[in-house]
């Protein structure tokens, strides 16, 4: 159950940030039609999941220290791509975005 509530919580943390860091005038990549987010963007993201930047091997991470459940010494590190922040936040648009056109259409059903 705790997993589930933390997953619930690292969601309602991404909606908020795209909420929050939306483009006025997103630029669009020409293969995937995916949005592009630029390094400052992504650093806005990154601050509002409080994410750390981390240079590794030349490669630019941005990571989250949780504390393992039942444990007040262990933690739990995971650490994402730039690529793989981007495809979280696509998702998370396209899951806010859904939401939103099931709420104008009458509310949300259950399956």
């Amino acid at each position: 159950m705790p997993a589930t509530l933390s997953a619930l919580i690292l969601l309602t943390a991404i909606l908020g940030a795209g909420c929050a860091s939306q483009a006025t005038n997103p630029k669009t990549a020409s293969s995937t039609g995916q949005l592009a987010t630029t390094d400052a963007q992504r650093l806005t993201i990154a601050r509002n999941l409080n994410l750390k930047v981390v240079d590794k091997d030349g490669q630019q991470l941005f990571c989250r220290s949780n504390l393992v459940t039942g444990s007040h010494l262990q933690r739990d590190t995971t650490c994402y791509t730039a690529d793989q922040l981007d495809k979280m936040q696509a998702q998370q648009q396209r899951d806010l975005d859904q939401l939103q056109l099931r709420s104008a259409a009458g509310g949300i059903r259950n399956p």
